[in-house]
């Protein structure tokens, strides 16, 4: 009887022991039973840092000091994004019988496979390890480290020219330098500059650029050409770079696109302008001799130093200029002055509408020359007095003729008249 009782609590034992083996609760209390005597050291990943899209192996230092041999240790690991478990791997392992020691020399390697995600980002991540002897699981964290190698981009210096940009300036180079701070290359990269408001590109085109590879630690320049609005004031103006490229360890070859922004700075500056235009005399016609009044006006916010208007003489145009220049001097933001341009029409001018290129000059407060070219209207007209003076002159010139007649006739008639009395 006694033997019958106690083959049944044998057989009880049993079916709870390999209950307990065939369905581990991962997540159930911890309980110092054998597990704390099992020591799990992290031992290394393969490769360190890892890399997206790639496979990563885990090993860890498995030592048993539970005397005698152990039968039923079990491990499970638990690892979430950007981890995956493939290529035959599973999150369960069982070591097999294993006999205790208490020399850390004599150790097992537990062995994990996983395959990161191919959009994993550079980072650490914790996975955690369990395992258990059948009474009760034990757990611990370890971080992994992953670094993909591909290409990374930051915006360097940037560089233009003229050193100094402000408003009105066409064909401002710009050159920016894209540094490759990735781990791995860059092949086929193309950069486009996205202009704010007030900017344009100079050409077709010359808001992009093509660089070709840029390999990892390394850098290139990307050029631009742009054309700043005259009215565009001093500051600071959001632009962005599109960068296109694909990684070179992307076996899949697919293109890549990251934009990073940029900043252009426009400096303040004088910007002259011409405010009005008048001439004396008011109506010009053909041979006149006149004077043009050019009012010049600095609407920047800089002051501007040595100014000074200048025409260009154009030879298609009916105009002789004895004074082609003229001195103003310092003009403040908002301030006018006056130019004064003497010339004479050609008697053979046509009636009609000319614009002369003129020349404004300044000097900023670096000493910088600034020079705005504008046109200045000019109209010219037909001498519509020319017919009543020639017919006046005509009836004067009768009038002169027809006096000496007179004159010739009465004395003629009076040296007659005093012959006939004698």
């Amino acid at each position: 009887m006694r033997s019958r009782i106690k083959q049944i609590v044998m057989l009880g034992l049993l079916v709870v022991f390999l209950s307990a083996i065939a369905s581990p609760v991962f997540g159930a209390p911890l309980k110092e039973g054998q597990g704390s005597r099992i020591q799990v050291n992290f031992m290394h990943q393969d490769p360190d840092p890892g890399d997206a899209g790639k496979y990563i192996d885990l090993r860890w230092q498995i030592i048993n000091t539970i005397p005698g041999a152990t039968e039923n240790l079990r491990f499970r690991l638990d690892a979430d994004y950007p981890f995956l478990f493939e290529a035959g791997d599973s999150q369960d392992k069982y070591l097999g019988t294993s006999a205790g020691t208490n020399d850390d020399r004599i150790y097992y390697v537990l062995h994990y496979k996983l395959r990161v995600a191919d959009n994993a980002l550079k980072g650490t991540y914790n996975v955690t390890l369990g395992w258990t002897t059948g009474d009760g699981w034990m757990k611990k964290e370890f971080p992994v480290h992953i670094d993909s190698k591909r290409a990374d981009f930051v915006i360097g210096a940037l560089m233009t020219s003229p050193e100094k940009l402000v408003s009105d300036t066409d064909d401002a180079k710009l050159t920016v330098n894209i540094d490759n701070i990735g781990k791995g290359n860059a092949e086929n990269t193309k950069v486009k500059l996205l202009l704010p408001s007030g900017f344009k590109p100079s050409y077709s085109y010359s808001d992009e650029d093509s660089l070709g590879m840029i390999e990892r630690g390394k850098s290139k320049q990307a050029n631009f050409y742009v054309d700043i609005d005259e009215n565009l004031r001093e500051g600071e103006y959001n632009a962005a770079l599109e960068i296109t490229y694909k990684d070179e360890n992307d076996e899949s070859s697919t293109y890549r696109t990251k934009t990073l922004d940029l900043k252009i700075p426009v400096k303040p500056a004088p910007y002259l302008i011409v405010d009005s235009v008048t001439f004396t005399p008011e109506n010009l016609v053909p041979g006149s001799k006149a004077v043009i009044m050019v009012k010049v006006k600095n609407s920047g916010n800089e002051k501007a130093e040595s100014v000074s208007l200048r025409v260009f003489k154009d030879a298609a145009q009916p105009f002789e200029f004895s004074e082609k220049s003229d001195f103003i001097g310092k003009l403040e933001p908002g301030e006018n002055g006056d130019a004064a341009i003497r010339f004479t029409v050609d008697r053979n001018a046509v009636a009609k509408k000319y614009l002369l290129d003129v020349e404004l000059r300044g000097i900023d407060k670096n000493g910088n020359v600034m020079i705005f070219r504008r046109t200045v209207p000019l109209v010219t007209n037909e001498e519509t007095e020319s017919f009543p003076l020639k017919t006046f002159g005509l009836m004067g010139g009768f009038l002169v003729i027809g006096s000496v007649v007179a004159v010739h006739y009465l004395r003629n008639g009076r040296r007659k008249n005093d012959s006939g009395h004698n």
